[in-house]
């Protein structure tokens, strides 16, 4: 972290506690981040919600300077800050629950078991047990002494769920309550169409909910890196607008093209859904002056916080079925097993990555940091670009090298669209320039970290149980067969393809 905390500049207009008190034309779009008085004294009043003795005044306390505002572990953050988590039992919302709770946020959360109900719909289990929620409750107090307040409640609920917001008053939601899964998506119509359900719909109905009791609560929504696709001209991944200095040339013409939105090539039904839900929140921005960032997050993996590694009880869930079953976590539990490392095509896809305490910092930091009134910002949230086949090298070259593994990786037919070889640029410049983030944890620490887990006799058990969910049968053409082997091969021996991955992040 530089000397400064990265949030200490941020004024009263980011704080989720200050109230309008007038003098602010809410025509003027937030998107512009111009903030536009009315009436003839042209100043911008605000109410504190958490210091009303103060009556009101202009939004220019800095965080730095606010006794409402405190030093914690990854800058300064509103003490006792309330936080609602929607899905906290799954894979991330389990985690960053026990991260904010251990740093002293009070934590609220909803969830209905969508992701253990879909899991058990493929055949497969968790492969890192978990207990049910009422034990890893129990669990947060005994370990780490700290209360969580849950609900077990359907998103789509939108009477219960304005009922809990309304009692909790969150600062900040955290959005983990969507099916976040391309292969489930893509099985058949009822599949499709209950992912569209689930996060379109429920998510738009949040937003209006947000609109009516908390309109000054950010929202963090989880978005995806998918969401982008992977452009063949090798056009640059912005973070989700287009940079102020961007033109567009045509026909002897030039035009701006900054603030407006990126292009989006969704790459499965899921992905789709997570655009929609991105058009949705920027015209919620807009028309209301909420506030949100969309996270388009990498793919995530990993079993290791602080946190989740205090007791068995408090593990996060780790899926390695070809549904829910990501890529590093799914190559881990095959390495295990003896089965040869399934990649997909050429595996010359490129795909962006971070490690879970990673992403779970990056939270924290966006959490406590909150954009402006009417504000739509995006990060992308990567701390590195690799190729799948490079990622099945070091899974095999960690498992041979230090857990004494006879690793082999195999070529499969793609059950995916996609193209196998494409350039990849991401721009990923907010987390660091802006948020003081600095990833952590490279992909080799991680990787081991996961077999000294999941090579626990018991957790072995558990992958030699369900090994039949691994193999891809969930085809994008409709199709309803197993994809073959088209080579086996050993660690190390594919030259490297004509593209590598740029990560730009300054």
């Amino acid at each position: 972290m530089s000397e400064k905390p990265h949030n200490a500049d941020r004024t009263c207009w980011n704080c989720p506690a200050a109230k309008f008190k007038g003098n602010v034309d809410f025509r003027g779009c937030g998107q512009s981040r111009r903030i536009v008085p009315k009436g003839e004294d042209k100043q911008l009043m605000i109410e504190c919600r958490r210091r009303p003795e103060l009556g009101h005044f202009e939004p220019s306390i800095t965080f730095e300077q606010c006794p409402e505002w405190i030093m914690g572990e990854h800058g300064y953050m509103l003490e006792d800050m309330r936080v609602m988590i929607l899905g906290m039992d799954g894979y991330l919302g389990w985690t960053l629950a026990l991260k904010l709770a251990n740093q002293g946020f009070q934590v609220s959360g909803i969830d209905n078991y969508t992701r253990r109900d879909c899991v058990m719909e493929k055949g497969s289990h968790t492969l890192v047990p978990i207990p049910n929620m009422t034990r890893r409750l129990e669990a947060a107090t005994e370990e780490l002494g700290v209360t969580l307040n849950f609900r077990r409640m359907d998103l789509g609920n939108r009477k219960k769920l304005r009922e809990f917001i309304e009692e909790v008053k969150p600062e900040s939601i955290v959005h983990y309550a969507e099916i976040p899964c391309a292969p489930y998506s893509m099985v058949d119509a009822e599949h499709a169409i209950e992912v569209q359900r689930n996060n379109v719909l429920a998510t738009l109905g949040l937003l209006h909910i947000m609109r009516d009791v908390v309109p000054m609560t950010s929202l963090l929504k989880l978005g995806t890196m998918g969401e982008y696709g992977s452009p063949l001209t090798g056009r640059p991944l912005f973070e989700g607008l287009f940079p102020n200095d961007a033109v567009l040339q045509w026909d002897d013409r030039e035009w701006s093209m900054g603030g407006e939105m990126t292009p989006r090539d969704p790459a499965s039904f899921y992905h789709v859904s997570k655009v929609q839900d991105t058009y949705n929140i920027y015209e919620a921005c807009k028309y209301w002056w909420l506030r949100s960032y969309d996270i388009m997050q990498g793919i995530i993996y990993g079993v290791h916080t602080d946190e989740v590694a205090t007791h068995p009880d408090l593990r996060t869930r780790l899926d390695y079925d070809e549904w829910f079953g990501t890529v590093v976590n799914r190559f881990v539990s095959q390495a295990i097993e003896g089965i040869p490392l399934t990649v997909y095509g050429e595996g010359e896809q490129i795909r962006g990555m971070i490690a879970l305490e990673d992403a779970m910092e990056c939270m924290v930091r966006l959490i406590t940091s909150p954009p402006e009134p009417g504000q739509y910002d995006v990060v992308n949230q990567v701390s590195g670009l690799h190729k799948i086949k490079d990622v099945a090298d070091t899974v095999a070259r960690v498992g041979n090298e230090k857990f004494d593994l006879d690793v082999k990786i195999q070529r499969l037919e793609n059950p995916r669209v996609e193209a196998e070889q494409h350039p990849m640029e991401v721009v990923s410049r907010k987390l660091p320039q802006e948020h003081g983030f600095e990833p952590n944890v490279p992909m080799d620490k991680e990787v081991e970290r996961m077999f000294e887990l999941l090579t626990q006799d018991h957790i072995k058990q558990r992958i030699k149980e369900k090994k039949h969910v691994i193999m891809p049968k969930t085809r994008w053409s409709g199709e309803k067969k197993e994809s073959g082997v088209l080579e086996v091969y050993q660690p190390g021996e594919k030259e490297k393809g004509e593209y590598e991955g740029k990560l730009d992040t300054e």
